[in-house]
């Protein structure tokens, strides 16, 4: 009884020991995969940090590439589109009041280069900067994706409205690599397409050769009649960027004027003087409208779909300033709308008209504010790197037109130019100079000399 026992306990016993044998390999197996896997983290840690090392990006720039479409037939323009035309009218009646306050003489802008600018201002643009771009623009209730679309838009399609008429919208970008400035990569894809802009860079610390570059664009682009819009001094080594826009028109009269029975005839100044002008005369049918402030007439070029608007004042008392101060975005469009076709004979002088104009102070008091303040600007959109502080220290524009018995053609460039808000000092040894060797601790004189020549 006794050996039975006792084999039975030897029995159990061995059972045990297997069971523990088996529970020790898994444990082990256990511990071995964990090891493997702690192993296996490390080495990709080790990797990763090593790929860090080596300057391997971590995050990349995520850059959506934007579709604009051509529509068949000239400008489509969608219900929205539609309401921004007017708005952008609203706003080129802004400007040319602005503008002509205290100008006596003649004088011609184009508040299409100028939305142009100031659209691609605003895909760069954030806050209060942009707030102001667009409500001076009359676009403030869209977002920035609406506004590109609506140029590019225009853009593409504009110039396929009559084949007959010469239009091309153009528009340039040039940063300066000289301080490491770049465009985002988004900034840098919406104006590529939506705007069709040449991006570049180059070393603005060569002044000459940049003004040299821009003024070379203008004269390309307007076929020399815009020559330059930059002069020696408009360009400094610490300017971050430079934004172009050119807009150039051509077009010959549906119903042309002969020229012999265009004759010198008086035209009474704004300040009563009357002077000889060469005034081409003809019977023709014309848009026509008139009511107690206003009379105007459309002259079509080509095909009809452009055409030069002409309005005078119904009380020849009235000055240019009151006329404009009756126009709005709404009234324009009631003249526009309202106007019938009627044999009209028609008046009116040769004439070419050029001015340069400075936007700063005009779109200032249309309340762009922060976009030319050092400290308040905020364009952190348009560079790669957002933390270089960017404000415009220059808009302006040069606009031309010649009106004559053949037709119109019409050229304006706008730029604007970026200076960093960083406020670092300037030191151009470009003068005699005085140099010295020098000791830090003690300010010990070692060596001391002039350069007045070279």
């Amino acid at each position: 009884m006794s050996n039975n026992k006792q084999r039975a306990k030897t029995g159990a016993e061995k059972e045990r020991l297997k069971i523990m044998k088996k529970v020790l390999c898994i444990v082990a197996g256990i511990l071995f995969s964990a090891m493997l896997q702690t192993s296996c983290s490390s080495d990709d840690d080790s990797v990763a940090k090593q790929e860090e090392q080596q300057g391997e990006p971590q995050e990349e720039e995520v850059v959506v590439e934007p579709v604009v479409e051509q529509t068949p037939g000239g400008i489509i323009l969608t219900d929205s589109q539609a309401l921004m035309v007017d708005e952008n009218n609203q706003f080129a009646l802004n400007l040319m009041r602005e503008t002509s306050k205290g100008t006596s003489g003649d004088m011609v802008i184009s508040p299409l280069s100028a939305a142009y600018m100031l659209g691609m201002l605003n895909d760069g643009a954030n806050g209060t900067t942009r707030q102001e771009l667009m409500r001076a623009l009359c676009f403030d209730k869209y977002d920035t994706k609406a506004i590109n679309e609506f140029f590019g838009n225009l853009m593409t399609n504009a110039p396929l409205v009559d084949e007959q008429v010469e239009l091309s919208i153009a528009n340039a970008l040039l940063s300066n690599k000289g301080i490491g400035a770049e465009f985002s990569g988004q900034f840098a894809a919406n104006m590529k397409e939506y705007y069709q802009a040449d991006v570049e860079s180059m070393d603005f610390s060569k002044a000459d050769e940049v003004v040299g570059h821009v003024n070379d664009w203008c004269n390309e682009q307007t076929k020399g009649v815009i020559p330059e819009i930059l002069r020696q001094g408009d360009v400094r080594s610490s300017d971050a960027a430079i934004l172009l826009n050119s807009v150039y028109f051509k077009a010959q009269w549906l119903y042309g004027f002969e020229k012999e029975y265009t004759t010198l005839q008086d035209f009474t100044a704004a300040d009563g003087s009357k002077v000889k002008v060469p005034m081409m005369s003809q019977m023709i049918p014309l848009d026509y409208w008139e009511d107690e402030t206003v009379k105007a007439v459309r002259l079509p070029y080509c095909n009809g779909s452009y055409g030069l608007m002409v309005l005078l004042p119904t009380d020849e008392n009235m000055s240019m300033d009151e006329l404009l101060n009756t126009l709005t975005a709404e009234r324009w469009k009631q003249l526009a709308t309202d106007m019938q076709c009627k044999s009209t004979i028609l008046q009116m002088p040769r004439f070419e008209v050029s001015t340069e104009q400075d936007l700063n102070t005009p779109l200032m008091a249309m309340g762009v504010k922060a976009a030319f303040s050092r400290s308040n600007a905020d364009f952190s959109g348009m560079l790669k790197d957002p933390s270089i502080p960017l404000f415009i220290s220059l808009i302006k524009q040069k606009t031309k037109i010649t009106v004559d018995e053949n037709g119109t053609m019409a050229a304006s460039v706008t730029v604007s130019t970026f200076t960093t808000g960083m406020n670092n000092p300037m030191f151009v040894a470009n003068r005699p100079f005085l140099f010295a060797i020098t000791e830090k601790g003690s300010n010990l004189i070692l060596f001391i000399g002039k350069v007045t020549g070279l």
